[in-house]
């Protein structure tokens, strides 16, 4: 039986980068995940961006409080 190890996506994304250095060029990509995750990689975030998502993040609700007390805002 084989053993398949899953990639994380900074090892995809080192993969990715060393075969763009190979090709030199254009790259066909064998499924849209693929090609967003080379975009990804080639794109930086705005700081900007990286901190609106930063402080959305922050206020969402708290995961450990049921429905019912974000509904009477305990």
């Amino acid at each position: 039986m084989k053993h398949q190890t899953k990639t994380t996506f900074k090892e995809q994304a080192q993969q990715v980068a060393k075969q763009d250095t190979e090709l030199g060029g254009a790259r066909e990509f064998a499924s849209v995940e693929e090609m967003l995750r080379h975009d990804a990689v080639q794109t930086p975030v705005p700081p900007t961006v990286a901190q609106k998502l930063a402080d959305s993040l922050r206020e969402l609700p708290n995961p450990n409080r049921t429905w019912w007390q974000r509904l009477l805002g305990r």
